[in-house]
């Protein structure tokens, strides 16, 4: 009873010790602040953009194919043939430019998309008009204005209400600018503001509409992740005395074939001898290296692990390999810590793996940016500045198309939380690799 007394305090200590220091490996560092107008349903949910993105090919192939049929059934109002069929180009080229932009191989959407797809579809609509000007009877038939109003709402998961929303407003400026000066052109005589009413309605409904299902989702994703963080936070506090305890018991069971023995021989002797200080050593060392090697374990090394005893019960003899020694890994974010985990599974259950050939690595390039501190860096700031870059290769016995099948939706899913991806494929060999910038060190305030 004395020997336990005696070292469980020490026991728990370290065991809660290790258990606080794993913990704070463990915990994601929080994403640099962004305004709740600057999200996208893409950047908070890519896995429901991947799922809505099958519906933009049936919208852009409506758009092209409401122009044609428009543009067709309107022939005797056209003077200028070669600029109506610019206009029909412009279209196409704006539905091409849709879906090329919102493709998953190409996420997330960029802002420079936004700008090339609208403005395509202001020349469509300026072109047409151009290849009316003088007989164009009506507003409500002209293709130009719904169109424009499709594509915005085709892009309201990718891009930010308020843009979407200002693009509008400029858009139906632009239109109303076109359709004003044709009022003496018009079949029926009505005031000139309604002509322009008509024309604007038909971007602005559907324009902010898109921004008004952009701003209503990115408010109830943030608002579940916000919950889902705080029910975390709550299970965490209420589960630390449990996972202390394991913890606990777990150093217990580590000193119990090798402590409690040497204990119980020095209390039955009387006297502690040089091969009793020996063995103490050996065993105190031996506990500090458990200790080490648990406080430096990262997700990624659960991640590993996790599919290394997988591979186990399978039947499989796994070599899976983490070269991580910097433990750059604790810098993902939870999005990134996710996605990364879901590849990993993934390529471990694919067809034609090779277990022995699993490598992730972590490394950092340097920060090409100036720098602009007064001081010389730390080296503590030396360490953790610059661009982490990772790198998973695997050997995957497939041919490259269907490597590319499997890999297609997770690297969408990789390039909206990396700002860079890079696949490559040489059979069998399969290179990923992915970085984030994280910002700069402040320097101290003096």
């Amino acid at each position: 009873m004395t020997p336990t007394n005696a070292t469980s305090p020490s026991g728990s200590a370290a065991a809660t010790a290790a258990a606080a220091a794993a913990q704070q490996n463990h915990t994601p560092v929080p994403t640099p602040h962004t305004k709740p107008h600057a999200f996208t349903q893409q950047r908070l949910d890519p896995l429901g953009a991947l799922a809505v993105w099958t519906i933009v090919p049936g919208i852009a192939l409506v758009v092209f194919g409401y122009a044609v049929v428009t543009t067709v059934l309107q022939a005797d109002e056209i003077r200028h043939p070669f600029l109506a069929v610019l206009a029909l180009v412009a279209t196409a080229a704006a539905s091409a430019a849709l879906v090329s932009a919102v493709r998953p191989s190409r996420s997330p959407v960029r802002q420079t998309s936004l700008l090339l797809i609208i403005s395509l579809g202001l020349a469509a609509h300026l072109l047409d008009q151009a290849a009316r000007w003088g007989s164009n009877s009506l507003v409500q038939d002209d293709f130009g204005p719904i169109t424009i109003g499709f594509l915005l709402v085709a892009l309201a998961p990718f891009r930010p209400w308020r843009e979407l929303a200002l693009t509008a407003v400029l858009a139906s400026v632009v239109v109303a600018a076109v359709t004003l000066p044709q009022e003496p052109f018009r079949s029926l005589r009505v005031p000139s503001g309604v002509f322009v009413v008509v024309a604007v309605t038909q971007v602005l409904a559907l324009g902010l509409a898109g921004a008004a299902y952009s701003r209503r989702i990115v408010r109830q994703l943030l608002a579940w992740q916000t919950d889902a963080r705080r029910a975390i936070a709550r299970r965490t506090e209420e589960s630390r005395g449990s996972v202390v305890r394991q913890v606990v018991e777990q150093q217990l069971a580590t000193l119990q074939p090798g402590v409690f023995p040497l204990f119980d021989g020095v209390l039955e002797r009387g006297v502690v001898t040089k091969a009793d200080i020996n063995r103490a050593n050996e065993l105190a060392a031996g506990v500090r290296r458990a200790i080490v090697a648990h406080i430096d374990e990262t997700w990624l090394d659960a991640v590993i692990a996790r599919e290394r005893t997988a591979l186990l019960e399978r039947g499989k003899d796994p070599l899976l390999v983490v070269a991580d020694p910097e433990h750059r890994a604790a810098h993902f974010g939870t999005q990134q810590r996710a996605a990364t985990s879901a590849l990993i599974s993934m390529l471990c259950l694919a067809p034609g793996f090779d277990p022995r050939s699993l490598v992730v690595q972590a490394d950092t390039e340097p920060d090409s940016e100036p720098d602009t501190q007064v001081d010389p860096p730390s080296d503590r700031q030396q360490r953790h500045s610059g661009i982490d870059t990772f790198s998973i290769r695997v050997a995957l016995d497939l041919p490259p198309r269907r490597v590319r099948a499997l890999l297609r939706s997770y690297t969408a899913v990789l390039r909206v939380v990396f700002p860079w991806v890079r696949v490559s494929i040489r059979r069998p060999g399969l290179t990923l690799e992915f970085g984030d910038k994280r910002p700069r060190p402040v320097p101290p305030v003096r």
